[in-house]
């Protein structure tokens, strides 16, 4: 599998294989790039969390320590001289004295009023002198100051808190603890002072929390927010109520609905309230989301760097290099016919301009080598026609002049026919190329003379040329050699029972025509030495097979030539190739005559 890939790396185009090698190089880049933006933003994200959290803690913790104050001041409230003179001595009080004791107090509950921007209001019920002071001008409705004062402070006993919520207004009490001694003994307090505190002012205070998210005040029985994101309060509580339950503090992310919120909640149970605030994450993170954005914006700018470079790579080695291989190829194809010169001055100029010197000068030496080969199988033809036509012509007389002699006139009538077609075959010099059939026939022309030589020597068995292949080009003079050979060099010393076979066979895209006889003319070696003369082409004497074979090889190239092997018959077997287009059967033809 990997042998494969890597073979396929190996067959991509230059382009590729460079924007691939960049690819490679700059991935592990990317990746750490992306990697060092998460672990950033993951810290960023824990110190903003962190500082949020410390500063909620520390605005719980002033928020506190204020109302701590302003319980402290009430406490030294109480043990006020004139306060203790109104309870206790009301009735030995003069007016003067009562009145004096009266405004003291007054101005007294206006400087604790003014000491705290969270008090509201600041109230103080005697019941020596059924009255309450108080820091404001405030209407007591339809209740008494005596029934105020009351239900001020059995909301308080019920509620079990410093803070305490009664008619949409919240009071800050010290009073718990004595009024439920009171309250168990069934004794009624001689004064009740109470605090409220401004609910604007603390709104203001949780509206003046970081990153414009939702702060809230939670009691048992009561809640004062910011007014943010108030739909999702609900919702969050209900998802806190386990943590909530278990943890005095934490700082955890809460899923509603598609937003994910920070929540940071503490509790104070010296107030027996909760702070909770929450706001939502992606006003951390946005920001560090920018810089993901601006990361990936990177990353596509050097992947587009990456391309356009590779793109100018291609431009000014890959083209060029396409171009070359494409003449190459041109080449190889046997089109020697030079393009359009490429006008450069780099590097790939000087190749290309050497490239189609080289080419031009190969495409003379082809021509020249052409006319040569053109003219070598003219000198080989002319050379076989003289080499045939002497010694045929001596014996053909010798047959010719026997059969007159015995007064075989019919005999000598067919010879002298024969010979004279293939003594007009062989000195026509206007033709290179012949029919296979004229060829064929030229061949029986020659065995029908030789038969008469023979006398009843020889026997012969010869195939019928199919038709398909009568008018099938080839060279003159290549099939009656190879028959020629096998009467003078295999059954020239027969005295009886010679054979002699001539088949056509047709070989996938190949003609073979096959010739064997069963003489004793070449040995073991001698056949060995002839074949290592065809296959490897020493230089030899251009006459018979030898001959053949090479004007084959000329005219055919690889897919032409002739192969001579040990024949069933005994003799030998000549097997001549001829190359022929449209047949893929192997078919082998069995008319004799």
């Amino acid at each position: 599998m990997i042998k494969s890939r890597l073979k396929k790396i190996s067959n991509m185009s230059l382009f590729y294989k460079i924007l691939v090698t960049f690819l490679c190089i700059m991935t592990p880049l990317f990746a750490l790039s992306l990697l060092v933006n998460e672990l950033g933003k993951s810290e960023v994200k824990r110190q903003i969390s962190n500082s949020i959290s410390m500063n909620t803690h520390y605005y719980f913790k002033s928020l506190e320590e204020e109302l701590e104050r302003i319980i402290l001041a009430q406490q030294q409230f109480i043990n006020d001289e004139d306060l203790i003179q109104l309870s206790f001595e009301t009735p030995v009080l003069t007016e003067y004295q009562r009145t004096r004791a009266i405004n003291q107090l007054v101005k007294r509950l206006h400087v604790l009023k003014d000491s705290s921007g969270y008090i509201q209001d600041v109230s103080l019920y005697i019941k020596a002198i059924d009255s309450t002071l108080m820091t404001s001008n405030r209407s007591t409705g339809d209740l008494s100051p005596a029934q105020e004062a009351e239900e001020i402070v059995e909301a308080t006993r019920l509620s079990g808190s410093p803070m305490t919520w009664w008619k949409d207004r919240l009071y800050l009490n010290l009073h718990l603890s004595p009024l439920r001694a009171l309250a168990a003994t069934g004794q009624q307090a001689h004064f009740v002072q109470n605090i409220e505190l401004s609910t604007d002012a603390l709104r203001k205070a949780l509206a003046a929390f970081p990153q414009e998210g939702a702060a809230i005040l939670v009691n048992a029985h009561w809640q004062i927010h910011n007014d943010r994101y108030t739909a999702q309060l609900q919702p969050m509580l209900e998802q806190l109520a386990p943590y909530i339950a278990q943890e005095d503090h934490f700082t955890r992310p809460v899923k509603i609905g598609s937003d994910t919120y920070l929540a940071v909640y503490e509790k104070s149970y010296f107030l027996d309230t909760a702070l909770l605030f929450y706001f939502p994450e992606n006003i951390i993170v946005g920001q560090l989301k920018n810089y993901g954005l601006w990361s990936w914006l990177l990353i596509g700018c050097s992947l587009v760097i990456v391309i356009l470079f590779s793109y100018g790579i291609y431009l000014l080695i890959h083209r060029p290099m396409q171009l070359l291989v494409k003449r190459f190829r041109s080449v190889e194809e046997g089109n020697l016919q030079i393009a359009a010169p490429l006008q450069r001055g780099d590097e790939f100029g000087y190749l290309f301009n050497r490239f189609d010197r080289t080419v031009q000068r190969l495409s003379q030496l082809i021509d020249e080598l052409y006319v040569q080969k053109i003219r070598l199988q003219q000198s080989e033809l002319k050379q076989l026609q003289m080499q045939i036509a002497p010694h045929f012509l001596y014996n053909s007389f010798f047959t010719l002049q026997h059969l007159i002699r015995n007064d075989e006139n019919e005999a000598a009538q067919r010879v002298a026919r024969n010979l004279g077609d293939y003594f007009r075959y062989i000195t026509r010099n206007g033709q290179e190329e012949v029919s296979l059939g004229e060829e064929f026939k030229h061949v029986c022309a020659y065995v029908e003379i030789q038969k008469m030589r023979f006398a009843n020597r020889i026997e012969v068995e010869a195939d019928v040329l199919p038709l398909s292949l009568q008018a099938l080009p080839v060279p003159r003079l290549i099939l009656q050699p190879v028959v020629e050979n096998a009467f003078e060099h295999g059954l020239d010393h027969v005295v009886a029972e010679g054979k002699l076979s001539l088949r056509f066979e047709l070989r996938k895209d190949q003609l073979a025509f096959i010739v064997e006889e069963n003489g004793t003319g070449m040995d073991q070696i001698e056949l060995a030495g002839l074949v290592r003369k065809l296959t490897l082409g020493e230089e030899m004497e251009t006459t018979g097979l030898i001959n053949i074979h090479r004007r084959l090889k000329l005219r055919y190239g690889e897919r032409g030539g002739i192969e001579v092997s040990r024949s069933v018959l005994g003799g030998l077997r000549v097997e001549l190739f001829i190359p022929i287009e449209g047949e893929n059967d192997d078919v082998s033809s069995a008319d004799h005559r």
